[in-house]
């Protein structure tokens, strides 16, 4: 994998809502986070909105070249993939806009919570994704893909893993580029492949989910910080990195 360079992925009922960023700075290997922006076509927006600026503020002159932000949408396969897309880049734009220290545009396609009771016994009530159907899933990924594309110019990157094996979804859906969650020792390509895509096109892997991790020697989480997903470069440079998604300032055209 190169260097190991870390990157957090936070939304905002993470850690009480009030993320201690600085402590991200001060850890070894890890050079930014990604943070929740918006879900489905309506989303209370201002965690996003206070963190997305604080969060490129406190990486002060490392910003752009060892510390980079994302910001991602989750994907409800029940609404128009345009209309999502548009309130993504219209939350961005209003917190502040994308700079050239940004990941390029990313898209949560994931079905979410089963329903089914925990190890504890609770239960949270079940995501609609559950219910939409392979060809939905594919179109309403494509389309956020598309309308992304056509107004910013930029690639987009799309997290996901489960969803693509459950609905035996063999797509790429417009994506450019793979973040993919696999919380094990190994990242089988296989894990990769059967969605249509090929190593070189895997940026990151989420290998933490929440503390939970198995690949021997990774943090699986931050001092002063907290339990929360963390994910690996797959380049073999932060340069690579730079220069394949978060090369260029993104600039929406409304």
């Amino acid at each position: 994998m190169g260097e190991r360079n870390l990157l957090v992925d936070v939304y905002s009922g993470d850690l009480g809502g009030q993320p201690n960023w600085q402590a991200v700075v001060d850890a070894p290997n890890f050079v930014g986070g990604i943070i929740k922006a918006t879900e489905s076509v309506s989303f209370t927006t201002n965690w996003f909105k206070t963190n997305w600026g604080a969060f490129k503020d406190i990486g002060a002159d490392r910003y752009g070249t060892t510390w980079f932000r994302g910001a991602y949408h989750f994907l409800k396969f029940d609404h128009d993939g345009a209309a999502q897309a548009d309130f993504f880049l219209d939350t961005v734009d209003s917190a502040g806009g994308f700079d050239v220290g940004d990941i390029i545009p990313i898209v949560d396609v994931e079905l979410g919570n089963d329903g089914k009771p925990d190890a504890q016994g609770r239960t949270k009530p079940r995501n609609s994704n559950w219910d939409a159907s392979a060809q939905q899933i594919i179109d309403c990924t494509t389309a956020w893909a598309e309308r992304v594309k056509e107004r910013s110019g930029q690639e987009v990157m799309l997290y996901g893993n489960g969803a693509m094996r459950d609905k035996s979804i063999n797509d790429r859906m417009g994506c450019d580029w793979l973040w993919i969650p696999r919380y094990t020792a190994t990242l089988p390509a296989e894990m990769y492949e059967r969605a249509g895509w090929t190593l070189d096109r895997v940026a990151m892997w989420q290998y933490c989910g929440d503390g939970a991790a198995a690949l021997p020697g990774y943090p699986r989480q931050i001092e002063n910080f907290g339990k929360v997903d963390i994910s690996v470069v797959l380049f073999g440079t932060l340069s690579d990195f730079l220069n394949k998604v978060c090369a260029q300032v993104i600039t929406v055209d409304r």
